[in-house]
């Protein structure tokens, strides 16, 4: 008798259609190969902020002054000067509760796969 092994199907695109609260709507799509994680919600976000706690798989873990600002170019208050940021529970909620200049704060936060810093 032979065992097989269990075959995943594999997510090839992410589209994201975000009602904005002006009632417009924006598009964003999001490659897999560049994502491994994605939260939209104040309880996934607050899951995957664990992720960054002390004990956590990604204890330690922290993004780059450049990174942070290429993603987050209207949060430099909370990096303020400094090379890089450690990434904790408190900085994932932060930056999710933090507003733009349009006092929108983000619909969705994503997980890069490709920071080498940040794992």
């Amino acid at each position: 008798m032979s065992t097989s092994v269990p075959k995943r199907p594999k997510i090839t695109a992410i589209t994201l259609h975000v009602l904005m609260p002006d009632g417009t709507t924006r598009i964003h799509d999001i490659n897999p190969e560049d994502c491994d994680a994605l939260a939209w919600s104040d309880r996934a976000v607050e899951v995957f902020s664990r992720f960054y706690d002390k004990g956590g798989p990604a204890e330690g873990k922290h993004m780059s002054r450049e990174d942070f600002l290429h993603h987050f170019p209207h949060a430099g208050a909370l990096i303020g000067d400094q090379p890089h940021l450690p990434m904790t529970p408190e900085v994932v909620n932060a930056i999710w509760h933090h507003p733009k200049a349009d006092m929108t704060t983000p619909a969705f936060l994503a997980k890069s796969i490709k920071n080498p810093v940040n794992g």
